[in-house]
């Protein structure tokens, strides 16, 4: 069945009353394939991919790619009603692979949890959101939580938060950051 892109555009919100198209941006684009693909099957994605079974490697990459804002949202609904518990992680690992600016609100809460494996996870979210587009408030933000990330009891935690500080603070794309 053929894409009426017409409607994807209409319903992305970048159709204009007079058939002018006001084009959002990657965040319109993203919202497309969602749309194309169904809000259920990126869910099932998520769900595979947790699973381990054969073809989440596959799963996982499309959703990389996507960086679904809805597979984002479920894998925080897990991590919030699943607390402690493998997919719980898991979620959170996935959570980094296609972190971006809007995972960043979510980072103070991955921090203060139990888990190592997630407040690492969320070390790694906050490399992928500090390298890539954010706004001055949202720079300050990001740099605080990996600020305090380098304080984590942990010791695993505070030197992969030194080692991403360390990373961006030498990209020269980055200097911006003034890490």
């Amino acid at each position: 069945m053929p894409i009426d892109w017409r409607v994807i555009a209409d319903e992305v919100g970048d159709l204009q009353p007079d058939g002018e198209e006001k084009g959002s941006g990657t965040l319109s684009g993203i919202r497309a394939l969602e749309l194309i693909i169904g809000d259920e099957n990126i869910r099932g994605a998520v769900d595979w991919w947790a699973s381990g079974e054969p073809g989440a490697f596959t799963a996982e990459m499309v959703l990389r790619i996507i960086r679904s804002t809805v597979a984002m949202n479920y894998c925080y609904e897990i991590y919030k009603t699943e607390p402690n518990s493998l997919r719980s992680g898991a979620a959170v690992f996935l959570l980094y692979e296609m972190a971006d600016r809007r995972v960043l609100p979510w980072i103070p809460e991955f921090l203060e949890d139990v888990s190592t494996t997630v407040r690492w996870n969320s070390v790694m979210a906050l490399q992928n959101i500090l390298a890539g587009p954010l706004g001055d408030d949202e720079v300050a933000s990001a740099k605080q939580l990996l600020a305090k990330a380098r304080t984590d009891a942990d010791e695993g935690v505070r030197e992969k938060a030194t080692e991403v500080r360390n990373r961006l603070a030498s990209d020269p794309s980055l200097r911006h950051l003034d890490l």
